[in-house]
């Protein structure tokens, strides 16, 4: 079991709502809640639109259902997946189920999340908060909140996002604010939930349900099957989204282009035929699509916010319409300012405007620019989904070179080094661009080699590089990144951390330590990397058999403030192990008893300590001792799915061994 616990060291909606739930506020006015509801055909792909039948989720529901259910007042969690996987329509029908047994819940929007400071239940209420990662400082100082206070009625909130990982993850944990980020990862209900595809049953089903409300006749088996094998090599996930765009691109004739980019942009053209058979002239279309331009960069927006821009720029006024204008029959700024839905749609209607005509391509620079100035982490959040989702369009680094601020000579690389590991590979025309940028300031002299954004973008390429497994490489990139890299930044024990890690891949354990003891003795180290760093180099100690030294290190991380949860468990884990091994079981189960008895170790984790505990048992002959601590995991709502199924191998090892040894009956 070492190597499972010590490896983890290393390292809104606007538009259709059917109206607004009222919870009421102390002090301020109600907090709006949204619940978002479509039913056009042109909103099909809209999460939104609740007649396409929901389908296979009942397990997630079953589980959300948990959610609400739990002990505390208080409780939040994250639900992670790619773009298309259905984490918002999964809120929007977890919303309405809760809404049926007595809940207020819905989705809070941007514009009114500032109501939650005041926040004073009055019943149970469900918030649901879309598009995290660009609200996580309000985010975390709203959990901080509601995380110290007492409620009468419990509060869940659930929170969505493509990924836990990142700047807006440990923003969000309050990471480096031990108190805080205790309470705060205390009321975390478990684990980040990831989503997973649909299967091919529940694909058909969603075909069928789709071409009911596509009114284009009943279809043959056959023609079912050929529908969701274009989806499934569209997207080998199952993703509901490339389902149901599958489904409405069998009207295509064209069978020569059916790749995932092709039908996605048949389905943006249909979005621009949709537009431009309702405006009543060109000017308008573009008008029309500009606004759909920027509303989609920034997330999308209400009328009202939209009215509040104040276009100052005489440019920007004859890009985009007056907020009351009439561009054709019914067709005004609030339908345009939700954006081109869903998410990877829109992105693609972005990309391939900057890839048009020259006019179009100014219009939509001048226009993006102008969403990084106005909403910069609205504008961030739609550049990290851009390159997740597509990471090989040609016109990708020409979106990075928007909103550029002009402040410094490398101004313009900032975005591109932002999102630099979410490009998934070392080798990409982004990176080189960086690169080549930062070496000819360099030789122009407008920057010197110890710049910060500089070492970033190094540190990250290095990352990169670890993860493709050239680890001699990534050392060696490491290696470069140190000479030029500030020792009083936080780089700096980062990097060393990681080159260690390289080191004792390589088989350079004493250098690896060397490394690891650097970070461990600096002063400008945070407690989370030094958690790290004293965990890895435990490993090298306990592989070299000097226990108590590899305990020390495990204790020393216990006694740091303002590490995580993580860094914490792997700890306690570690440390029982060792215990375990110098043949002290006391102290070996009074930390895995410490494990359990943590308000902010997720439960999946807890779990995982159960089952060391009961493998103990076993060892030691008592498995009706481990039989408690099975049952507990396999009753158990999260679970890390290895440790569920070695889970309920263990409890048929442990009844059996149990009628071995229980003592014969004697009759008379």
């Amino acid at each position: 079991m070492n190597n499972v616990v010590s490896g983890n060291a290393r390292d809104v909606v606007q538009a259709g709502y059917i109206g607004h739930l009222s919870v009421g506020g102390a002090g301020g006015g109600p907090l709006q809640l949204a619940l978002p509801a479509l039913d056009t055909v042109e909103s099909l792909l809209s999460f939104a639109n609740t007649t396409v039948e929901y389908v296979g989720r009942a397990k997630e529901l079953q589980e959300l259902t948990g959610f609400l259910a739990a002990e505390p007042s208080f409780s939040w969690w994250v639900w992670t997946g790619p773009a298309g996987m259905g984490k918002s329509r999964l809120a929007v029908e977890f919303c309405r189920s809760a809404s049926e047994s007595g809940w207020h819940a819905g989705f809070l929007r941007e514009g009114d999340q500032t109501s939650l400071d005041a926040l004073h239940t009055l019943q149970p209420t469900l918030i649901v908060v879309d598009y995290a990662a660009q609200r996580s400082k309000w985010l975390s100082d709203a959990l901080a909140l509601l995380s110290r206070q007492h409620h009468e009625f419990p509060i869940r909130v659930l929170i969505l996002e493509r990924r836990a990982a990142g700047e807006w993850w440990s923003t969000t944990q309050r990471a480096n604010r031990m108190e805080e980020s205790y309470r705060v990862t205390a009321a975390m209900y478990a684990n980040p939930r990831p989503m997973v595809g649909l299967d091919r049953i529940d694909a058909r089903t969603l075909v069928r349900s789709m071409t009911t409300r596509l009114d284009t006749g009943p279809l043959a088996a056959g023609q079912v099957e050929h529908i969701v094998d274009r989806a499934e090599n569209m997207d080998p996930d199952l993703r509901p989204l490339f389902v149901q765009v599958a489904t409405i691109d069998r009207l295509n004739q064209d069978e020569t282009r059916t790749g995932r980019d092709d039908m996605l942009r048949r389905v943006v053209a249909r979005k621009i035929a949709w537009l431009d058979s309702r405006v009543d002239s060109p000017s308008s279309a573009a008008r029309a699509h500009n606004l759909r331009l920027f509303a989609t960069a920034i997330g999308g927006l209400t009328v009202e916010e939209f009215e509040a821009l104040h276009l100052h720029s005489e440019s920007l006024k004859t890009l985009l319409p007056e907020v009351f204008q009439l561009l054709g029959p019914s067709v005004t700024a609030d339908v345009l300012v939700d954006g081109v839905r869903p998410d990877i749609v829109g992105e693609l209607f972005v990309l391939d405007r900057l890839d048009a005509e020259p006019t179009v391509v100014l219009a939509s620079t001048r226009l993006l620019d102008y969403a990084a100035r106005v909403r910069p982490e609205a504008y961030r959040g739609f550049l990290e989904r851009a390159v997740m989702d597509h990471t090989d369009h040609p016109r990708l680094l020409d979106l990075l070179k928007t909103g550029n601020d002009g402040k410094s000579a490398l101004s313009d690389l900032e975005p591109a080094v932002a999102v630099m590991q979410l490009l998934g590979r070392s080798k990409h025309t982004v990176i080189d661009w960086v690169f080549g940028r930062i070496d000819a300031t360099i030789a122009a002299g407008l920057v010197d080699r110890t710049c910060r954004l500089i070492t970033t973008a190094h540190f990250k390429f290095a990352n990169l590089v670890r993860v493709e497994n050239d680890i001699q490489r990534a050392h060696d990139l490491y290696t470069e990144a140190l000479i030029d890299c500030d020792p009083t930044w936080s780089e700096y024990d980062s990097i060393l951390n990681n080159r260690g890690i390289t080191l004792c891949e390589l088989g350079q354990v004493e250098a690896a330590t060397a490394d690891y003891s650097a970070v461990i003795g600096s002063m400008s180290a945070s407690a989370e990397i030094r958690a790290c760093a004293l965990n890895n180099r435990a490993d090298i100690l306990e592989k070299q058999g000097d226990i108590g030294a590899a305990i020390a290190d495990r204790s020393s991380v216990l006694s740091l403030s303002g590490t995580s949860y993580d860094r914490r468990y792997i700890a306690l884990a570690g440390r029982a192990l060792a215990h375990r091994r110098q043949g002290d079981s006391d102290s070996a189960r009074q930390d895995i008893a410490g494990i359990l008895d943590a308000k902010d170790i997720a439960i999946e984790q807890k779990m995982q300590a159960r089952l060391i505990r009961a493998e103990w048992a076993l060892e030691d002959g008592d498995p009706t001792r481990a039989q408690k601590d099975l049952d507990e995991i396999v009753a158990s709502y999260r679970n890390f799915e290895n440790v569920e199924t070695k889970a309920n191998e263990l409890q048929t090892l442990a009844t059996t061994t149990a009628a071995d040894v229980a003592p014969a009956t004697t009759s008379e």
